[in-house]
């Protein structure tokens, strides 16, 4: 997942002799497709020919820094841990660049805080994982990971809106985004996925209802999901 997230970005990752990179696609249109080359004596080599997402996740989870040296002789692959501390290192890098670190504010935190006061939920909706969400239940505000629109794992709670205001105003999309080491480092397919930003939060002040379909059904949904468990 790490290497995908570099690569989509358009820039080839190479540590020592191993260099992934976007592939060519057979049509123009569709997600990208993914190669990996090897750098040894003979020059470059081509180790995976460019193939769709999930073809090169599979291949990819399999290879071993052994494996690939036996099939390359002489070719300088770095070892797992090498791998992987380059690989978080320009994710950082490519996070810090796309966003940002302006803390959201008291203004906005106030606004977050009274529209979920209303009972309105801040949370995606559509078909399986829907990133994170903010919601209120009872006089508890919730942060929760949202499955097919509805917030399930409980992330974080706070017991009073004094204190859910005053942690919301210091937070930043950087923080947010799961790339922050500060916040503790979140698994590559959840950085950057449906994260809380700014734009997600301006975007809920100034909405009428709940954000994501806004449906009239999904109130009474809710309802029954929170009979169930859920929120």
């Amino acid at each position: 997942q790490l290497v995908v997230k570099i690569v989509n970005h358009g820039d080839a990752c190479e540590v020592r002799g191993l260099r992934f990179e976007l592939g060519e696609r057979r049509s123009r249109h569709g997600p990208p497709w993914y190669t990996c080359l090897v750098r040894g004596p003979g020059g470059i080599q081509t180790v995976k020919e460019s193939t769709a997402y999930d073809s090169f996740i599979g291949w990819l989870a399999q290879q071993t820094p052994q494996s690939l040296r036996e099939q390359f002789p002489g070719a300088d692959i770095p070892t797992v841990d090498e791998l992987r501390g380059t690989l978080q290192a320009l994710a950082l890098q490519q996070a810090t660049q796309l966003y940002s670190s302006e803390k959201y504010g008291s203004a906005l935190a106030a606004g977050v805080t009274a529209r979920l006061s209303t009972g309105a939920q801040m949370a995606n909706s559509h078909r399986d994982y829907c990133g994170i969400g903010l919601a209120i239940n009872g006089s508890i505000f919730v942060m929760a990971e949202v499955q097919d629109g509805y917030l399930e794992t409980t992330l974080r709670t706070w017991a009073t809106a004094d204190e859910f205001k005053a942690w919301l105003a210091v937070q930043s999309d950087f923080a947010q985004s799961g790339f922050d080491p500060a916040t503790g480092l979140l698994d590559a397919w959840l950085q950057g996925n449906q994260r809380i930003t700014r734009q997600r939060l301006n975007d809920f002040v100034a909405a009428g209802g709940n954000e994501g379909t806004g449906r009239k059904d999904q109130a009474q949904g809710a309802k029954q999901k929170r009979k169930k468990g859920r929120i």
